[in-house]
């Protein structure tokens, strides 16, 4: 399945250090509910719509498992492993979580099916990642990765700088990516190799 970052849907509602953070979701992806004092001075201001009622809208519209979400240009997009065994794209507004648009992906191939077969066995789902990643920055979007070891990639961001961190979809273990996973590797000069929550 093509990878389109959709931190809209699971992004929205996890921010460090401060809000309100709920989760609630269907098939793996459970209500869980946190609360912490106030909202960092890093969250993005341009959406409203937390991770957690993202996530619940993308998968209200799409009962399944959330494979990934992003936030991009106001809008959160999702892609969703659909109880029907299809894979849909989920875009919602930022600032409110309404669907505004949702489409089948019909360009699917092996991949897709091995991707869908390893998604099915993890343990840890797009909302946990998220939670486990919450601690290090404002997680700005959660993508599945089936190509070495099922993970979780995770990017957030603290003190304007992006990190990108791998959560094992088994295990739950939290470690910095390899700075050439992404161009916005961390530059901040914490070394967190191999730590987890």
């Amino acid at each position: 399945m093509k990878r389109i970052v959709i931190a809209s849907v699971a992004a929205a509602a996890l921010l460090t250090g401060g809000t309100a953070f709920a989760v609630a979701g269907g098939g793996n992806d459970r209500a869980q509910s946190t609360s912490t004092a106030s909202q960092p001075t890093d969250a993005p201001t341009a959406a409203r719509a937390s991770l957690s009622d993202a996530a619940h809208a993308a998968l209200k519209a799409v009962p399944g498992t959330l494979d990934s979400i992003d936030r991009e240009h106001g809008r959160w997009e999702a892609d969703v492993l659909g109880k029907d065994g299809k894979w849909h794209e989920v875009t919602l507004d930022a600032s409110n979580a309404k669907v505004i648009g949702q489409r089948i992906d019909r360009d699917t191939d092996a991949e897709d099916a091995a991707e869908a077969r390893a998604l099915r066995n993890a343990d840890v789902s797009a909302i946990e990642a998220a939670r486990k990643a919450a601690s290090r920055g404002t997680v700005t979007s959660v993508e599945f990765d089936d190509d070495r070891t099922p993970a979780w990639e995770v990017e957030t961001v603290k003190d304007h700088k992006e990190r990108d961190l791998n959560v094992d979809a088994h295990s739950g273990k939290v470690t910095q990516a390899p700075a050439d996973d992404h161009d916005g590797d961390d530059h901040d000069g914490d070394d967190d190799h191999g730590d987890d929550d």
